[in-house]
């Protein structure tokens, strides 16, 4: 009996079996479409980004640094709006799992450790309202737009540069370590200067944690893929000679 046949019989088991066997044998799935998407949607944020730089910015220049991380935005203000989309996002983002799978490529911890934390974090700041949660949004925003961008053109078929990759990691390793100095900023303000700032000691030393391994695991990242990569060669063409 065919493996089309018992499948009409509804089995789950049999479903699973098929749709894992049809994965296997398939060639790359080809994700041009949805990372255009992917691509086009944090474009968007990145042309829409100006309402949380321009909430930002103001309370920097017209006030202090203070008030810039430790005041939230209005409820009802666009940079809000903006803020339930970041946060909606990260729900969306977990589909890059699924076509990694289905382009055949390895999962690293750094993939999923990534997706995890960041919705742990964001659903726990949205629920406190942190007010240095719009640093990080921007920051997010800006280094997910120039990712899904270069996404998207690998997935077209064209191989960028190497110095490109480098640039990419670089701008996501450097909003880790701006991750890691905010949070020093806000625990100077509330411990050593005893101020009040709108985000509790929890969510602070969560924010510090993630962002801590996340720049130790970019760092590890960007080290085993530009330079150990590079230095292979080199040994093998001495050992060679």
């Amino acid at each position: 009996m065919s493996l089309s046949a018992l499948d009409s019989n509804g089995d789950p088991y049999l479903h699973f079996v098929t749709c894992c066997r049809t994965i296997s044998n398939r060639r790359q799935f080809a994700i041009l479409s949805w990372t255009g998407f992917a691509g086009g949607i944090h474009d968007l944020k990145l042309r829409r980004l100006k309402f949380a730089w321009t909430d930002f910015f103001h309370s920097l220049i017209r006030e202090d640094l203070y008030r810039a991380i430790c005041y939230s935005v209005h409820p009802k203000s666009v940079a809000a709006f903006w803020s339930l989309l970041f946060a909606i996002s990260k729900l969306v983002e977990l589909g890059d799992t699924l076509f990694i799978v289905l382009r055949k490529k390895p999962l690293i911890f750094l993939h999923y450790y990534h997706h995890a934390a960041v919705l742990i974090y964001t659903v726990h700041s949205g629920a406190e309202h942190t007010a240095p949660g719009r640093v990080f949004i921007v920051m997010n925003y800006f280094a997910h737009s120039v990712m899904y961008t270069y996404y998207a053109v690998t997935a077209s078929g064209l191989k960028p540069r190497k110095w490109i990759s480098m640039c990419v990691t670089s701008i996501q390793l450097g909003q880790m370590l701006a991750g890691v100095l905010v949070t020093f900023v806000v625990y100077k303000i509330k411990v050593d200067d005893n101020m009040s700032c709108q985000q509790s000691m929890g969510n602070l030393y969560l924010a510090f944690i993630i962002y801590l391994t996340f720049a130790l695991l970019f760092l590890q990242f960007f080290v085993n893929n530009y330079f150990r990569k590079a230095s292979k060669p080199k040994a093998a063409t001495k050992k060679d000679e």
